[in-house]
This record gives structure tokens, sequence and C-alpha cells, in this order.
């Protein structure tokens, strides 16, 4: 591709960017200094709209970008503009002052991106083991309840009152007890389902009722440490006027299990860019997700990311990102 397309699609991304209106030939004849006439910008945008970097929106007379020229934008195009001197000092500031614990220093990381730049921010800390059962114990309530109390192998005791649906005493619950462990020491939110209770001699509704319970206390260790900040801040643009598009994405950003998904680092990567249709699931598939981790030497103590539409300002995303993240681990270090 010639140097005279590159500098019309990098033109067209900027001004959608800052616009959200598609891009014509005449605006961009009048707003940059591309040395050429509007009838060869025009020419110059079919090329590219065959190549798939850009796209006509509906009927509109101009294009946006397609998340193939989004991504030619980003791994060859975009700036990374300096962290200018008085927002640096608020970053220091902010975190600096109130940081007391790591769960502290992920809610305020969280909250000042969000505010910085309008989007939604997630942050989370990266938890060292896969939460497992390390003991159960089933305690009657009353004559058909039973507290079941669970401890994890990161030392961590919940419990849940379950139905039993028939009566049930000291004596049945320290043989539940024992079966149960020797059936799930060591199992996992996405494995305890799976194993083999068929030989319990209780009904089929309170073995599903208390496997619920113990599955839903896994996945609630799990999703500790993560925090979402802004989650109504997608709302502002206007590709999520849509109230359905809207929804989805607001409760997918409720689910933790799948954020701490989303927020997985990726190996060898300082930072990391998802755009539209690479997304796996379609809530966010009109997204895209920038990410980056804070370390303590070579370990990874967790990761931030960024939630926004396509046309996010990503220069400017990914500089703060990686000035936080460095922040972050500085300040670790330093610890």
């Amino acid at each position: 591709m010639n140097e005279r397309k590159i500098r019309i699609l990098e033109a067209i991304i900027q001004d959608y960017i800052q616009t959200g209106f598609p891009v014509g030939s005449r605006t961009l004849s009048r707003k940059y200094d591309l040395g050429v006439s509007s009838a060869t910008i025009r020419n110059e945008m079919s090329d590219l709209e065959e190549l798939g970097l850009i796209t006509q929106p509906h009927t509109s007379a101009g294009r946006i970008p397609s998340d193939k020229g989004y991504r030619l934008y980003v791994d060859n195009l975009m700036d990374r503009p300096e962290i200018e001197p008085d927002l640096e000092a608020i970053i220091t500031k902010v975190l600096q002052d109130k940081i007391t614990t790591v769960d502290t220093l992920l809610e305020e990381t969280a909250r000042l991106i969000s505010m910085m730049t309008n989007y939604t921010t997630i942050a989370s800390a990266t938890i060292v083991e896969v939460v497992s059962i390390k003991h159960l114990q089933l305690v009657p309530v009353d004559s058909k309840s039973v507290a079941c109390v669970i401890v994890t192998n990161t030392n961590n005791v919940k419990h849940h009152i379950v139905n039993t649906h028939l009566e049930i005493d000291f004596g049945v619950c320290n043989l539940l007890t024992e079966s149960l462990n020797d059936c799930l020491v060591g199992a996992t939110a996405s494995t305890v389902k799976q194993a083999n209770l068929q030989h319990l001699q209780i009904p089929q509704h309170f073995l599903d009722d208390l496997l619920y319970a113990i599955e839903d206390t896994l996945k609630e260790e799990d999703a500790k440490h993560i925090y979402t900040r802004g989650k109504a801040n997608i709302l502002d643009f206007e590709e999520f006027k849509d109230g359905d598009k809207a929804r989805d994405l607001l409760e997918l950003l409720e689910e933790k299990p799948y954020l701490k998904k989303l927020l997985s680092p990726t190996p060898g990567a300082s930072i990391n860019i998802t755009i539209g249709e690479e997304n796996a699931l379609e809530p966010m598939k009109q997204c895209s997700l920038i990410t980056t981790t804070y370390q303590l030497g070579n370990y990874t103590l967790g990761t931030i990311g960024i939630i926004g539409p396509k046309r996010m300002n990503y220069g400017e995303v990914v500089s703060l990102l990686e000035h936080i993240s460095c922040h972050i681990t500085n300040m670790l270090s330093d610890d």
C-alpha cells in the first residue's frame, strides 16, 4: 500500500475517533494537508474500501474504519503522546495518597483511569492458585437444612445454608461430610459438578442444591480482587444508544468470572489490544479492549484493562496505561 493511501487511512481514523461521524473526501481535503484533490482522495478511499480497511455505514456518503483498518493503525501508525506533567502529578498524588493495600490500589487505579478516559476500566490482581476445596463440613441448622462450611486452599472459610428436603441429624451429616470430602477435596468451580456422587443416599434436588452452593462459593473466591469502574460510561457513546447492545454489555461487565478471563495476561506482551470481531463474545464485538500488566520483578501481579468503543483514542489510552502500569510497578518494588 502506497504512502498516500496510508496517510488518507490515518486521517480517516483520526477524524472518526475525534468526531464519531463518517468521513468524506471533502472533509479530508478541507481538514488535512494531504496535497491532493477531493477527486483523488475519493479514488484512494475506493481502493481502501476494496482492501477492507474502511467501510460505508448504511447510506452515509462518508466512510468509517473497519476492524482491519483499526488493526493496521494500532500496529503501524499509532502515535503515543507523552503524559503531560500536570496529569502525571495527579496520578502520583492520587495513587500515593490513598494506597494502603493492593485492593485499595486496584480500586483507585480503576477509578482514576475511568475518570481520565471516560471509558470503562477493570483492574485485577493475579490469583496465584486456582481456588479449590481443602475441606468441607455439613452442620445441621434445623431439621431440614444444613450449613455447608467450605475451607478453600487459600484458607478462606465460607458457608451456605442448603435446604435438605428431608430430616437430617448430626450422624447423617458426618457420614455425608466424609463422603463429600473423599470426592470433592481439590475440586474447583469448573470441576465440582463433574464429581461422581450418585452413590450418596440423598435426594437429587438436595445434591443439586449442595453442589450449586459449593460451586457458587468457589466462583466468588475466584472473582475476588477484580474492580470495575465507569461501567455506565459506555452509554455515552453513539455505538451503544441501542438499548439491547448496551444491556448485553452491561450484563457482561457484571460477570466477574468472565472479566477474570478477559484480563488473563498475554505472554510476552506489555500492551495487548483486542478490536471488535477479535473479541470472542458478541457484546464485546462493538468494543476494543486494551490491557497491560504490572509487575514485581519477573512476576505479573495483575492486569489493568480499558473497554471502550472501537473508535477510542488508542494512542492516548496506551500511553496512560503504560505510564500507570510503570508507576504501580515502581511503587510495589519500593515497598
